[in-house]
């Protein structure tokens, strides 16, 4: 294969579109939240809420009615960790 000027700027112009078309992975992963409950009890009996993300906990509690006391929070067992 002769190798001229000419032939040298195709090749790179190839290989710099092909770079460019290439998608960019990452090996960046979010952080997967475990899933937990909070139980509330009330003068007439225990409640426990649906599972949810450990970062809501702190706002569900804060909207909890001043009736309900906040017993326990525990790890669900709906947690994508328990599978």
């Amino acid at each position: 294969m002769n190798m001229n000027p000419a032939a040298v700027a195709r090749n790179r112009t190839a290989r710099l579109v092909r770079e460019a078309n290439t998608p960019v992975y990452t090996t960046e992963t979010k952080v997967r939240e475990h899933l937990s409950v909070v139980e509330m009890d009330s003068g007439m009996g225990r409640y426990w809420s649906k599972p949810m993300p450990d970062s809501e906990v702190d706002a569900y509690i804060d909207a909890t009615p001043a009736s309900y006391d906040v017993s326990d929070i525990d790890h669900a067992a709906r947690c994508w960790c328990f599978a």
